[in-house]
Order: C-alpha cells, then sequence, then structure tokens
C-alpha cells in the first residue's frame, strides 16, 4: 500500500506491507521519518522530540532543525567552499538536500521523489519501495552540466539507542580514525584500534553506545563488505544496512548520547567519500566527482529481523 498522509503536521507518503510501514516526507528533502516492523510495532528511526517540522532553506545549520529519521546529505556533510568552474560555491551544512522540496509520484507501490539543485544543476531522483522487511531505496544521481562537481554522499540514517544494544561494523574493521575532539576518542585525527580502542577515559567498546557525550569515526580505510547492522537485543530486533561497496566505499559512525542538543540517537554511515567536507575528502585521495553528465545509481536497503 502507497497512499499520502500526514505525519507531525506535515504532508507525508505512507508506504506499508504485511512486514513493515516507513513515512516519508517529500517537502523536507524526502526524509524517512519512521520505519516500524509492524508486529513488533518497533521503530527503528530517531524521532522528533518537537512534534512539529519547521521548513529550513539552502544555508541554514542543520543543527537549527529537526535532526531525527533518514537523510541523505548530499554533496557535504561539512559546510565548505569548492572551487567549479572558477567560481567559489558554498557547500551548505549537511548538503543541500535535507532542505529540498521533492516532487513525489507513486508509480505503482514505488514512491519515486525528484530535485534539481538550483546552484549546482544536478538531478537527483530517489526510489523508494518496501520488499517484505527490507525498505529499498534506490538512487539516481545525474550531472547535466558543463562542470566537474566534487560530491560526497552520506547515509544520514539516525537509530534510536536501547540500553544494551551493538553496533556491528564488518570484521575487516580493525582500525578508525577519529574525526572531532572529544572526551571519548581523544584528539581529532587519531587512529584507534577497533573494536576495543584506549580513550582519554580508558578503554572503550566501540561497538556500544557511549553513555554521554558525542563521537564520530570512520573506519581507517575502505571497506569491501557492504553490510553493517545495529542489534537491539531488549527489543530482540535488528537492523541491517545492505548497499553496493564498490560506490560507498567508506563507513562512518557518529553517536550523541546526550553530548549533542541533549539526543540520544546513532548513525552508521555508508558514503562514497573520506570523510565529511570537500577539502579533506581532497586532502585523503577519497574525493567522488560527479563529472559532466555523469550518472551515480545505487541502491541501499535497510532490513528489520527479530533477532534469534
Amino acid at each position: 500500500m502507497l497512499e499520502p498522509t500526514m505525519f507531525m503536521g506535515t504532508s507525508a507518503w505512507k508506504l506499508q506491507n504485511d512486514v513493515l510501514m516507513a513515512i516519508i516526507l517529500p517537502e523536507h528533502g524526502g526524509k524517512v521519518a519512521s520505519l516500524v516492523y509492524r508486529s513488533q510495532s518497533w521503530e527503528l528511526l530517531f524521532q522528533n522530540p518537537n512534534g512539529t517540522f519547521r521548513k529550513a532553506h539552502r544555508g541554514d545549520d542543520f543543527s537549527d532543525y529537526e535532526a531525527c529519521g533518514f537523510d541523505d546529505a548530499f554533496p557535504t556533510v561539512d559546510a565548505c567552499e569548492v572551487q567549479i568552474g572558477g567560481r567559489t560555491v558554498q557547500y551548505p551544512d549537511h548538503g543541500e538536500l535535507w532542505s529540498a522540496a521533492f516532487t513525489a509520484e507513486a508509480i505503482g507501490e514505488m514512491l519515486c521523489l525528484r530535485w534539481q539543485s538550483p546552484e549546482l544543476g544536478y538531478t537527483y531522483e530517489k526510489q523508494i519501495h518496501l520488499a517484505g522487511n527490507r525498505l529499498v531505496c534506490s538512487y539516481r544521481i545525474h550531472n547535466p552540466g558543463n562542470e566537474p562537481l566534487p560530491a560526497l554522499w552520506v547515509c544520514h540514517c539516525l537509530v534510536h539507542c536501547e540500553p544494551g544494544m551493538r553496533i556491528v561494523m564488518p570484521p575487516e574493521v580493525t582500525q578508525v580514525e577519529n574525526t572531532f575532539t572529544s572526551d571519548w576518542l581523544g584528539e581529532a585525527t587519531t587512529k584507534l584500534s577497533y573494536p576495543m580502542a584506549a580513550g582519554p577515559r580508558g578503554n572503550i567498546d566501540l561497538q556500544v553506545m557511549p553513555p554521554d557525550g558525542a563521537l564520530k569515526y570512520y573506519a581507517a580505510s575502505a571497506v569491501k563488505e557492504g553490510c553493517c547492522r545495529y542489534e537491539y537485543p531488549a527489543s530482540q530486533m535488528a537492523a541491517q544496512l545492505e548497499y553496493d561497496s564498490t560506490m560507498l566505499p567508506y563507513l562512518g559512525f557518529w553517536a550523541t548520547g546526550g553530548g549533542y542538543r541533549g539526543d540520544v540517537n546513532c548513525a552508521l554511515e555508508p558514503t562514497n567519500g573520506y570523510y565529511d567536507g570537500i577539502p579533506n575528502a581532497w586532502q585523503h585521495n577519497a574525493c567522488p566527482v560527479l563529472t559532466p553528465d555523469e550518472t551515480w545509481n545505487f541502491t541501499l536497503s535497510i532490513q528489520l529481523y527479530p533477532l534469534v
């Protein structure tokens, strides 16, 4: 079933099958605002604590708005200046999409979302459907212009947290890089072992949520396996992200135990660049460029299932 609805005072679309129910907000960047495993009434995504959604505009500070649910961060996470065709362009905080109003079209049981950037010219299309216990998002990003566009795509999917939950990265991840100075992981750019790391407070298990503060790190090199997950033993549920690691070879992790605005959530973040901002990605020789007339196509799915 696919039908228009309202969610927290905002126009939305509801996708539902026998297993899952999802709520999509086209006017707020195509955000997936809710993803529920129906038989357990179990919500994966971190919910908007404000109860309503305010309309943002390009260049607004992301932290002033509702950081919740599943957004796509593109073409950056960190606000930065980028040189394109001899001109300086401002890439806004958490990218352009979260503040954009997408058009939405129902095609059978699939919701097709589209938007074109007035500033950068690229076209962005996301098709969302349910397949059993999976939410499937298929992306098509096209550059019709004459200038190459440095562009990071980051899965910005904030999930709720429970005591005892575990974050599971692929087994090949044995080292991570800290992205900002924190009490838990120390100075920015510090390399730490995974899953057990030695930080300023002593040893920390990076597979569990920090009890306070905030942290972010990336797997210190490209990851071949396009699969990571959350396990919630208290709810006896799990959520697994599956994606094409040739398109999204890097993997980050964000967590706040109240250190960011008092929020408690976390996010595994598959991405195509290393990491978060264009200048930093250039520095690491890991900045993707969407060349003229090039199209990026890729798929990311989220599978919900009971732990056994």
